[in-house]
């Protein structure tokens, strides 16, 4: 068993030992001391200590001095023979955890010093536990970030895929056709031209749409001001063709538009998540494709800015819509429940809060500034 140290300070070399000789008793501590402040000052410097008894009058510095000097959190007992209330007060007033006065009676320590001991030893257990699920806390965090990056990544993958799919189908019936024209001997040079223009059209396309990805996920932690339909459309550019071939429609609607200061790669990521939550709600539940619709609205509302997403896809159930936003909580078939946690995290961050309710014949999710 590791034993508890008190450091016992008193310029009378007999109170020490008759202090020392009482705490005997108590078999878990050791015992170090000092005869003047700033000894003990020195102690506390070096040396783990678990209390302190504090005599008062010393020469050179008093007890009320010596502890403003060693400016610690360790618990200090005042022991002394001063029992006037102006100085106990000040004793309180001086990190004092509790005051004894001489002459005492032994059990009247040992019980005072047990109680402390065993009070300061539940606190650094405490503390302890804490910092331990704080770090678990900021591991699992880390955890929750990767494994929503690896599946945004995935589903840009396939978004990059969807957009690049038509202009590469385009290219290469393009080329077919000019195969099969130049075999007919109707190649000119204005036909080429038109040629040109037509395939330069795709490839201007699909660079524009990896230039966008690679934005996306270029790390970037410069703040900025930018405009939220602007970066909305951006989005859109990002899951045009995989909503496309979706059935899906998106409609923005400005009634007030509005800027945030931040990271406007970060802040797509809630745009993004509340997207594809709606995506996978229509196609988990069959929705028809005349009845795919999401509007998403650009507001001032009760005087905040405000971004809904408005979908059709038939709501959230009521067993989990109270905790939709908690980890591993989805209303997807196979979904993790980190998506919808992670844009929570991100409202939260920018000063804003992330709602949900069912309206209609889907859900609204409303992300609006404090």
């Amino acid at each position: 068993m590791i034993k508890q140290k008190v450091l016992i300070v008193d310029d009378n070399t007999t109170n020490i030992k008759f202090i020392a000789d009482t705490l005997k008793e108590i078999d878990y501590i050791s015992i170090v001391f000092a005869t003047n402040g700033f000894k003990a000052i020195e102690i506390v410097k070096s040396q783990q200590l678990d209390l302190i008894l504090m005599d008062i009058n010393m020469p050179e510095l008093d007890g009320f001095e010596t502890v403003k000097r060693m400016n610690t959190s360790i618990p200090i007992i005042y022991v002394t023979a001063l029992n006037d209330k102006k100085n106990i007060i000040k004793a309180f007033e001086n990190e004092g955890v509790d005051y004894i006065t001489k002459p005492f009676y032994p059990q009247e320590l040992i019980a005072r010093v047990t109680t402390h001991l065993r009070l300061f030893k539940l606190n650094k257990d405490l503390e302890s536990e804490v910092k331990i699920e704080i770090e678990k806390n900021k591991e699992k965090e880390k955890i929750l970030m990767h494994q929503s990056k690896l599946a945004s990544i995935g589903e840009m993958v396939d978004a990059i895929a969807h957009q690049w799919k038509q202009p590469i189908n385009l290219i290469n019936l393009r080329i077919d056709v000019l195969s099969e024209t130049f075999k007919n001997g109707n190649v000119d040079q204005v036909y080429m031209d038109i040629f040109k223009e037509k395939i330069s059209i795709n490839i201007n396309h699909m660079i524009a749409t990896l230039n966008e990805f690679s934005t996306f996920f270029r790390p970037n932690n410069q703040t900025e001001v930018f405009d939220v339909k602007e970066m909305i459309e951006k989005v859109l550019v990002l899951i045009k063709d995989d909503f496309l071939n979706n059935k899906i429609q998106i409609n923005i609607n400005v009634s007030e538009n509005f800027s945030i200061i931040g990271v406007e790669n970060e802040f797509k990521h809630l745009i993004l998540n509340l997207l594809n939550n709606a995506k996978d709600a229509f196609n988990d539940k069959n929705i028809p494709f005349n009845k795919r619709v999401i509007d998403i609205n650009i507001l001032i509302k009760n005087g905040k800015n405000s971004i809904e997403v408005i979908d059709k896809a038939g709501g959230i159930s009521k067993n989990i819509i109270d905790d939709i936003f908690n980890v591993n909580i989805s209303s997807k078939e196979k979904g993790s429940g980190i998506g919808l946690y992670l844009s929570t995290q991100i409202a939260q961050k920018y000063n804003g809060v992330l709602k949900v309710e069912n309206i209609g014949s889907g859900a609204k999710f409303t992300y609006q500034q404090k």
